[in-house]
């Protein structure tokens, strides 16, 4: 029987190697296309990639391009500038814009396509359809920017905070570059790229000086440099392209992530301000957002690490292709689609693993139910005495705790085979980690929609860090991570840096993480507070000095405070019964 998806019977496929597009700039970009197998012409989806187009995700992860094509589309699997095929030098986020512009009005023209085109990715395919939306190509008729932010890249936290890692993504396109340039770089230099640890390379002070990111004849790396140089830069930020364009896009966007991706409080913050600030009415009143169980990846699985999130779980189970067979049916060929007729959001409800759709974010019917962090004082580790708790605080001393940054608390648990099920209760045991748990529930309670931790602090240093972090107690007493957010205390007003008076308490908002889950009789919510979350994020060397460019830090003496003029609080969003 012949295989059909949204009703279409799939068409045999032909592919079209190595299809070139010319730059501005003269650069040539280089793409296979996934076709019905006939002359005809047909609307375009492009996928702008660095992970090599000759990869396999695009045909086994939720894109499926050979059924996507079947349905009457040609599916453009384009190598980004520097990688794969293409000429050029791979740029982590410059020429976005223009290559993504350059690249859809070349397809538009290619006598395969009939001038309709859209695009398709997760991650950095999903930044680079956000950059492309900005430049408003005028062929360009919708948007499917998944997993993905703006702003954020590995190397990026927030402003003004870096992420050490970035040297290793950048080190793998290199590296991958050498399958169809193999003299691109000298011996010595891809024995080095070969030789460093991970760890001992995010480790090193001061950052400016990573050997990892210093590697001669690899001029990738100049990027890893530029950006730490410039991580305070809004000029340079803007420059490449890491600036927030939401009212310059025209287009309708497909947003979708994962309560487990590491980018979905920013994929659903891009879904909110298409809708609210987006640049057309077809942008603001025809986005939608899809939130599954999933991590970061292309494969959207319904198991991860041992969980099993049921059998809606996974994105097939689901129907992603399908829905994306609508999308596109209905904005590049006119059609009238029952995906994009209905609700505008598709959650995936954790603990009873069933989809719901919603209208809104955050949901109208919340009921945000302020706990307060209570103590005598002593809420250092999981054995501590601090609660989460309804009741307002009174007359309470603050907790504290010395924060050393030669000695951060560490962003993962170093579980085996565990990178997100990882049990939080693991770090818990530091005594530089703040602990406060609610009672047990006793009835079912569902939480859905931001986490929010409004934190009262004060630090014997210039400039210090503070991170909350918001998981499940199970009840065999593991803790599940919901969120977690760093926040710097030089940018506690904006993003002009600004000393920090020892002694003095500031308050700060932590938007910890988005999430949605129903809580069993016997679990409860635990909040933890502490300085660091390396190496997501650089450590904070408590200096007020300049960030990458230095080599000693000092303790930093934390307190957290919690009484009536200072109420520190989780604000939980409880969705009524």
């Amino acid at each position: 029987m012949p295989m059909t998806l949204n009703g279409h019977e799939i068409q045999d496929v032909r592919i079209l190697y190595n299809v070139p597009v010319k730059t501005r700039d003269g650069v040539t970009l280089y793409a296979d296309v996934y076709r019905p197998d006939d002359d005809r012409p047909y609307p375009a989806i492009v996928n702008r990639t660095p992970y090599l187009k000759d990869n396999t995700g695009h045909l086994a992860g939720y894109i499926h391009a050979h059924h996507l094509a079947g349905c009457g589309y040609n599916v453009v699997i384009q190598d980004v500038r520097g990688t794969g095929h293409s000429e050029g030098v791979c740029d982590p986020a410059g020429h976005q814009d223009e290559d993504g512009y350059d690249t859809i009005e070349a397809i538009a023209r290619m006598p395969w396509c009939d001038g309709n085109v859209a695009m398709l990715g997760e991650s950095y395919h999903g930044f680079s359809q956000l950059a492309c939306a900005r430049a408003n190509p005028p062929h360009l008729k919708a948007i499917c920017p998944f997993m993905t932010s703006w702003t954020k890249f590995p190397a990026i936290y927030d402003f003004g905070i870096f992420s050490p890692v970035l040297f290793g993504w950048i080190t793998g396109r290199a590296l991958d570059r050498l399958k169809y340039f193999p003299d691109q770089y000298s011996p010595e230099a891809v024995a080095k790229m070969n030789s460093f640890d991970m760890m001992e390379q995010v480790n090193w002070l001061p950052m400016k000086d990573m050997p990892a990111g210093n590697v001669e004849g690899v001029p990738e790396l100049r990027f890893h440099r530029e950006l730490l140089e410039n991580i305070d830069n809004q000029e340079y930020l803007a420059s490449i392209g890491r600036v927030e364009g939401f009212e310059e896009t025209t287009v309708p966007t497909l947003n979708l992530t994962g309560w487990n991706d590491f980018l979905r409080d920013k994929t659903i913050y891009n879904y909110t301000q298409f809708v609210k600030r987006g640049g057309s009415e077809a942008c603001r009143k025809h986005s939608k957002l899809i939130v599954g169980p999933w991590v970061h990846s292309d494969r959207l699985e319904g198991w991860i690490e041992g969980v099993y999130y049921g059998p809606q779980g996974s994105g097939d189970d689901f129907g992603v292709t399908d829905r994306l067979a609508q999308w596109f049916d209905h904005w590049c060929k006119g059609k009238e689609t029952a995906y994009t007729s209905g609700a505008p959001i598709s959650l995936f409800v954790m603990g009873p693993n069933i989809w719901r759709d919603e209208y809104e974010w955050p949901l109208a019917r919340t009921v945000f139910t302020d706990y307060y962090l209570h103590s005598a004082g002593h809420a250092n580790t999981l054995n501590g005495d601090g609660t989460l708790s309804t009741e307002p605080a009174g007359r309470e001393a603050p907790d504290a705790y010395d924060y050393d940054p030669m000695n951060p608390c560490p962003s993962g648990t170093g579980e085996p085979l565990k990178n997100l099920m990882q049990n939080q209760a693991l770090l818990q045991t530091r005594d530089d980690v703040l602990v406060y748990t609610t009672p047990a529930f006793t009835e079912e309670t569902e939480i859905t929609g931001p986490l929010k931790a409004v934190i009262y602090a004060s630090t014997s240093a210039r400039d210090t860090d503070f991170c909350a972090r918001v998981g499940v107690v199970r009840k065999d007493g593991t803790v599940y991570k919901l969120g977690a957010l760093l926040v710097r205390g030089r940018y506690r007003n904006g993003p002009h840096a600004e000393e920090m008076v020892p002694g003095e308490i500031y308050r700060f908002e932590i938007e910890a993480g988005n999430t949605c889950i129903v809580l069993q009789p016997g679990e409860a919510i635990r909040l933890d507070v502490t300085s660091s979350l390396f190496p997501d994020a650089d450590r904070n060397l408590n200096t007020f000095g300049r960030v990458g460019y230095e080599s000693e830090g000092v303790v930093a003496h934390q307190k957290i405070w919690h009484d009536a003029e200072h109420p520190s609080r989780l604000i939980l969003p409880v969705i009524p019964k």
